[in-house]
């Protein structure tokens, strides 16, 4: 995901009093909580993470959920969350995680923290919120009205017993602890808008006129771009070839009457579509004239009894 400043410094500014600037704040992205079981037995569904986005926006990063002024060093200011549907999570959900933006002010008092954070030592996060339903993962009961007798941390049928957690409240704060109940839950690398993505590259190029001048991440992003165009371009020439040998197997046979190479070269500024349908038709036309199996089979020999031949 890429981060534009212009629209990030807008959404900050919300937040303040005064109009801050990009050289005012430091950035960073974070992963909130995600919908895997955690250390506490309890994991978040898909939905509530939506609701949880909606809710997190302008709530304050703490030290240890520790209440106190003081302890304030930055704010969220947007949320949003995503899916890894080639990751599976133990519930065998696809692996879905809230993510978010945070900010503070550039001072001498937490150029500490700002490089702390850089260094990856101020990493793990943990969440303060309200749930409104704290259900058994294995029966669905509603822990705290009726209750159940699962038991967390056991296993049922095969099954971990663990709460759900659902309908989101409230969302009061968000924290840097040591160990957060959320394994990956902290703060995360993300692309920002001095180091974009392949296709904001491929149009700045289509549009250039005259000399062109990239970041070394844009360079290393087009060189990734190339490569995987070049391997595609290899991978369809090839299978044009394949198209065009089918082709010309199937016209001997299909329309003996044409001269195979003429046809051939005829076909070969066709479009991979029309050559994949051509080489159907002419294949299935082929099989037609001259099938697997012979039309008229010969007599088929009788069975014998007699063993004499294997004799020794």
């Amino acid at each position: 995901m890429t981060f534009d400043t212009a629209k990030e410094l807008e959404l900050i500014n919300r937040y303040t009093r005064k109009t801050l600037t990009e050289d005012d704040v430091y950035r960073f992205t974070l992963t909130l909580c995600d919908n895997e079981v955690d250390r506490d037995l309890e994991r978040f569904t898909p939905e509530a993470l939506q609701e949880l986005a909606a809710l997190f926006p302008g709530k304050t990063g703490l030290f240890d959920h520790s209440c106190k002024s003081e302890q304030q060093s930055a704010r969220l200011f947007c949320c949003w969350v995503e899916s890894d549907r080639t990751r599976l999570t133990s519930c065998g959900e696809p692996y879905t995680c809230l993510k978010a933006r945070a900010y503070m002010v550039r001072t001498k008092e937490n150029e500490g923290l700002i490089a702390e954070i850089e260094g990856g030592i101020k990493k793990e996060v943990s969440v303060g919120c309200a749930m409104g339903s704290l259900c058994c993962s294995v029966c669905g009961a509603e822990r705290r009205a009726e209750g159940c007798a699962h038991e967390k941390g056991r296993t049922y049928h095969g099954r971990l017993c663990h709460d759900v957690l659902s309908h989101a409240i409230d969302a009061y704060e968000w924290s840097f602890v040591a160990v957060p109940a959320q394994r990956e839950a902290g703060v995360t690398k993300a692309f920002l808008k001095e180091e974009p993505m392949t296709e904001p590259i491929l149009e700045t190029v289509k549009a250039a006129d005259g000399e062109l001048k990239l970041t070394k991440a844009q360079l290393l992003s087009l060189q990734k771009k190339i490569g995987e165009l070049e391997q595609a371009g290899a991978d369809a020439l090839a299978y044009r070839e394949q198209l065009l040998d089918i082709i010309g197997r199937s016209v001997l046979v299909a329309l003996p009457q044409i001269n195979k190479s003429l046809f051939v070269e005829g076909c070969s500024s066709m479009d991979i579509h029309a050559l994949k349908t051509l080489a159907q038709s002419l294949k299935k036309q082929a099989k037609a004239m001259l099938p697997d199996r012979p039309q008229l089979g010969g007599a088929t020999a009788k069975p014998t009894e007699d063993n004499h031949a294997f004799c020794i």
